[in-house]
């Protein structure tokens, strides 16, 4: 089981983008296919970055990491960077597809819980990185639709 929970907590974000760029690739808009992808990983990777000056900035101390399975590069946890990059790319593939973008978010919920489970976050953690993921997509989404207006 563990080796279940350590692969969700580390490679699914992987397996993530390399469907975001499998659809785009062969099932999306060939028209737009390098916006396309800019907006969905490059959006995702915004909110990454918002999330890591917030980590710094709220410097949350992780759970024991004695316990975890894995061990992460940073020593707070809030919010989740897995969670806002995860959410964010799931939220932003709904924009394209939303067929695509709810299969993203359930990897991303796999994800989060996985990084609980994994003892690398607490649960609240994994919140504010969904809030983080939503709040940059829906904050890039009414940037494109003015630019398109």
């Amino acid at each position: 089981m563990n080796q279940i929970i350590f692969f969700c907590a580390t490679y699914l974000i992987y397996v993530s983008v390399f469907y975001v760029v499998y659809y785009s690739f062969y099932k999306g808009d060939k028209k737009y296919l390098i916006r396309n992808l800019i907006l969905v990983i490059g959006g995702a990777t915004v909110a990454w970055v918002i999330n890591h000056f917030l980590k710094n900035i709220v410097a949350h101390p992780r759970p024991d990491l004695a316990l975890a399975l894995l061990l992460p590069n940073d020593p707070y946890s809030f919010p989740s960077g897995h969670a806002s990059f995860m959410f964010a790319l799931g939220f932003l593939m709904s924009y394209l597809n939303n067929r695509a973008g709810i299969i993203i978010l359930i990897l991303a919920l796999i994800t989060g819980i996985a990084r609980v489970l994994s003892g690398v976050h607490y649960w609240y953690d994994i919140v504010g990185g969904i809030f983080v993921g939503a709040i940059v997509s829906y904050i890039i989404l009414l940037l494109i639709k003015r630019i398109h207006a």
